[in-house]
């Protein structure tokens, strides 16, 4: 049986520039976005806090908007929260799957392991281990090698 997608369901935002973000699968994650606010110009409406508290959820819970315009997709929010928790091996482990549109059952055949076991990488359930970080940088050279020949 094949679950449904994950999305945003709704956020929440607070005085110090974070946002609390629940996913219809009930996963709550919470997000600094101080950093990006004061890096990257379309973001920087969000200094202040009455354009901060307009963040909405829209496409369908695919992404996060705010009255300005700036927008972020619910996998790039994911990811921030994992960064910003110190998984960052679970975002390496995300970005090495889609940069080879690996769905999860060609990554877990790719190195090994479930396919639970890649949605829970993926999610930040479970911490990368450093071996499995290794499998895939070892698959990516294989991968490199057979098309070299």
């Amino acid at each position: 049986m094949k679950r449904p997608t994950v999305r945003l369901e709704s956020v929440e935002t607070a005085a110090d520039k974070v946002i609390t973000v629940m996913y219809t699968d009930g996963r709550v994650v919470r997000v600094d976005l101080s950093t990006i606010i004061h890096s990257l110009d379309i973001f920087s409406p969000l200094d202040n806090p009455i354009e901060f508290a307009t963040a909405a959820v829209t496409d369908f819970g695919w992404s996060l908007e705010w009255d300005c315009g700036a927008s972020l997709d619910s996998d790039r929010i994911l990811e921030m929260a994992l960064e910003q928790s110190g998984l960052l091996d679970n975002v390496r482990f995300r970005r090495w799957q889609e940069t080879y549109g690996l769905s999860l059952s060609d990554a877990a055949q790719a190195i090994g392991v479930t396919r639970r076991t890649i949605s829970q990488y993926r999610s930040g359930k479970r911490p990368v281990p450093r071996t499995i970080a290794l499998a895939c940088k070892g698959w990516e050279a294989e991968q490199h090698a057979v098309r070299m020949e």
